[in-house]
């Protein structure tokens, strides 16, 4: 059967950065709907240099197309990018859209934070904060994460709210529970520095917002009463300069905290799959893409209350309060008490069921053909 459109137009700005949050986003829906059906021809990724990109998800009608970078990213996506736009049939973004072509798009977003501004320093807010308003407000759809985020857009955008989409996001394909806790491999261990001894995991960007030291405190607070000797592993960029380390040596437990910015697919399965419990002291969040996946590898989760906790991941999820001594004790007994553990373990597998990125990537591309159908009448 022959496509319905020529091309769809995917913005790929940060996807020759380690993929995370977005670069993540983007790989899974390409990694869907590169053997699903669809109705373009072409879904062509547009890059300022090379991607990250799995080869596996290249295959199909995925094509990109590298447009190099000549000065800052704001310039390659609002001048340099628009004139290869020009026969796409719709544009699809994460968060922007090139300016002068967003009524030609679909805008995604993950998640805005303009309720807490604390979290973000000033520069960072003026220079975004704008490109995100003018795409979710000139997009003819916006597609939002969770119930809370689409909230967010309202309020704080102006966002008419029937033209936002909620689609929420799923565990990638390649996630399953393994064995529970199942040793790591030697080069897991190695990459990371981990002992070998049981670990909690976090995993994300180190915002304001996760609370790293609190988790810390509270770490340190639990370890010497814990049954089993137990590390903390703290996966994501530490953009603020926290330096999970130091704030380990302050609290005396130094030796037993690791850190790393980055950790692909391939390795997070391992660490999630081995991890006593995956804790994300958070306060707010779009939609936590990491908690349905340690949740899919079979990890309890512990968390704050948070909006974006919603649906199955709301009773599926040990919600503590947002102190150290309530995270604490959470540690304690999800070691301690095994009982507790494997009822914790047991919710999140079958909350997991429901978020599936194919769920995910149907729901966007029917999104994305009726944007085009719209665009072909005007």
């Amino acid at each position: 059967m022959s496509a319905e459109f020529r091309e769809l137009a995917i913005v790929g700005r940060r996807l020759n950065e380690p993929l995370t949050g977005v670069g993540r986003y983007i790989e899974c829906l390409l990694r869907e709907w590169r053997s699903g059906e669809h109705p373009f021809g072409t879904i062509r990724v547009y890059a300022p240099g090379q991607t990250n990109l799995p080869p596996d998800v290249l295959e199909g009608p995925i094509a990109v197309e590298i447009v190099p970078q000549n000065l800052s990213p704001l310039y390659w996506e609002n001048v340099q990018l628009p004139s290869r736009l020009k026969h796409a049939d719709v544009i699809f973004a994460p968060y922007t859209l090139p300016w002068f072509s967003a009524r030609r798009g679909v805008v995604s977003n993950l998640g805005i934070y303009d309720g807490r501004p604390g979290d973000f320093p000033l520069a960072a807010r003026l220079r975004t904060t704008p490109f995100f308003r003018h795409a979710a407000r000139s997009a003819i759809r916006v597609i939002a994460n969770s119930h809370s985020t689409r909230d967010d857009l309202v309020r704080h955008y102006g966002v008419s709210p029937d033209k936002v989409d909620v689609i929420l996001l799923g565990a990638d394909s390649r996630l399953s529970p393994g064995d529970d806790q199942q040793p790591l491999p030697a080069e897991i261990k190695a990459r990371y520095g981990l002992s070998g001894a049981p670990y909690f995991l976090l995993v994300g960007k180190l915002s304001k917002r996760r609370n790293i030291p609190l988790l810390i405190e509270a770490f340190a607070e639990a370890r010497p009463k814990l049954t089993t000797d137990h590390q903390l592993v703290v996966i994501g960029p530490d953009y603020l300069g926290l330096s999970p380390r130091s704030l380990a040596h302050t609290a005396g437990v130094g030796e037993a905290v690791a850190h790393a910015p980055f950790a692909p697919m391939d390795d997070l399965l391992h660490l999630y799959r081995g991890a006593t419990a995956f804790v994300l002291p958070t306060e707010h969040e779009g939609f936590s893409l990491t908690i349905p996946e340690a949740m899919a590898c079979g990890a309890p989760v512990i968390t704050f209350d948070h909006a974006a906790l919603e649906g199955p991941l709301h009773d599926s999820a040990w919600i503590v309060e947002p102190n150290s001594s309530a995270l604490a004790l959470a540690l304690r007994q999800i070691v301690n008490e095994p009982a507790v553990r494997n009822q914790w373990r047991e919710r999140a597998l079958l909350c997991a069921r429901h978020y599936r990125w194919e769920t995910t990537a149907q729901q966007t591309m029917r999104i994305l053909g009726a944007a085009a159908t719209q665009l072909r009448r005007k």
